[in-house]
Formats: structure tokens, sequence, C-alpha cells
């Protein structure tokens, strides 16, 4: 299934600079050292399935051919670095992950506050190639078309935000990181580790009075203690709708 006549796809894979092709050499070794110590065990299993390469930045072909066998789901180029929700999960309901072929400026190697190309391929599609994160994700279109008001659609983006963007999750008592946003920046990673961020359990009734920081740092993030249980929690509240 795909989402029909679409103008802002990309049908053939773009053809980077040898510049953004630097910049993606310069991120990766960045954060790389930092996935073993610092970032969930899920991820790491689906880097190991990845096999993202460290000198240049893939191509869509490249990263499909790991990901779509495992879950089903396909990576799709977007020239639209921020897409709106509406169109967001009409991809989402086709099992469609947008990329942009934005790539970040060398003064914003450290936090960008628009998704460029590595916050999406780096960050979330490791996490892609996992059957039990591609079922959490799968939860949220269906919930929101069937969403009847604006305050559920909010809800939902929020809990998308602070869950698979800047969740954190807790391995054997120690906090690791989980969501992508904090996996590619290395600015707001190191902030949060340092504990200049206070965390709260995550709750749907507690994230739902936080907005979204998207030209900052956030200012409160939010927990869980395992992959089922921030299913559940996102299950008891797209069940009423």
């Amino acid at each position: 299934m795909s989402v029909l006549k679409d103008s802002s796809i990309v049908e053939d894979d773009v053809e980077f600079t040898e510049e953004q092709h630097d910049i993606w050499r310069s991120l990766y070794s960045r954060q790389f050292p930092k996935i073993e110590k610092y970032i969930c065990k899920e991820y790491q299993q689906g880097f190991k399935n990845l096999q993202l390469p460290a000198d240049h930045i893939p191509s869509v072909t490249e990263l499909n051919a790991r990901i779509t066998p495992r879950t089903g789901w396909k990576t799709v180029r977007t020239r639209v670095r921020y897409s709106d929700a509406v169109q967001w999960y009409k991809h989402f309901a086709a099992k469609e992950f947008l990329i942009t072929d934005y790539v970040r400026t060398r003064d914003e190697m450290e936090f960008t506050p628009e998704p460029d190309m590595f916050h999406d391929v780096f960050g979330h599609l490791p996490f892609f190639t996992l059957p039990e994160y591609a079922e959490i994700q799968e939860m949220f279109a269906p919930a929101f078309h069937k969403a009847t008001t604006e305050e559920q659609r909010e809800n939902l983006k929020r809990l998308a935000w602070f869950s698979t963007e800047f969740g954190l999750i807790r391995e054997n008592g120690e906090l690791k990181i989980f969501g992508t946003g904090l996996i590619s920046s290395s600015g707001e990673m190191e902030h949060v580790l340092a504990g200049n961020t206070p965390i709260e359990p995550f709750k749907v009734e507690t994230i739902a009075n936080f907005d979204k920081a998207i030209w900052s740092f956030n200012k409160t993030l939010f927990e869980f203690d395992s992959l089922s249980a921030l299913k559940a929690e996102l299950a008891r509240y797209f069940d009423t709708f």
C-alpha cells in the first residue's frame, strides 16, 4: 500500500554533495561512541541490523533492503523538512516512514530544531528493523484517524514526542536514551545525561500538560520501564478514541 499523489515525495535517490557526506561522517563519528554506553539495548540491536555506513549518507534503496524484510516498513524520501501530522500519518498508515533530503549545516552540529536527514536515518531507522518497536509505531496512525477532537490529536502528538522522539527507558535501574531526538542530538543528550532535565514517569495525564519544545531543549522528559510498558500506556489512552 502506498500513499497516492504526494508531490513532496522524491521518486529517485538524492545525490548529496561531498560536504553533506562529510557532515554525515562528522555526526556519525560523534554519536557512534555513545551508542553502547548511553542508548537502550533495543536501539543497539536495530543499529546492528541496519548496518549504517560511517562514510556516506545511505540511499533509500540501501535502507529498505534491511528494513522492509524485517518489519514490512519502508523509507520514503520527502522534500518537506517538517511534514504536518495529517500527511505524516497517511504515510504511517501505509507503513512508510518519511525521511527528509535536508542536511543540517556545520553550525547546527550540536542541535537542530528541524528534523534533518541524520536525525531521520541515524535516530529513527534502526528501530524500524525491530517488530516490537514497529508494533508501537503502528498504533499511532489508527488513533490519529479515529480522533474526533483537536485535543485528542494534540495529545497524540505530545505522546509521540515524549516517547519515540524524546523518551527515556530504564534498564536494570539505569536510565538509558530511547527517543530519537536525543539519539541524534549530541547537545541535548549530554544535557539530559548530566542531570539537567527533570524526569517524570510516562503517564498520559501528566504529558497532556506539557508542550513540545521544538526550538530549545525540553524542560521535562519522561521515562518508562520497557517497550511493553510504553505500549500499554499508549493503548490505555488510544482505546478511548
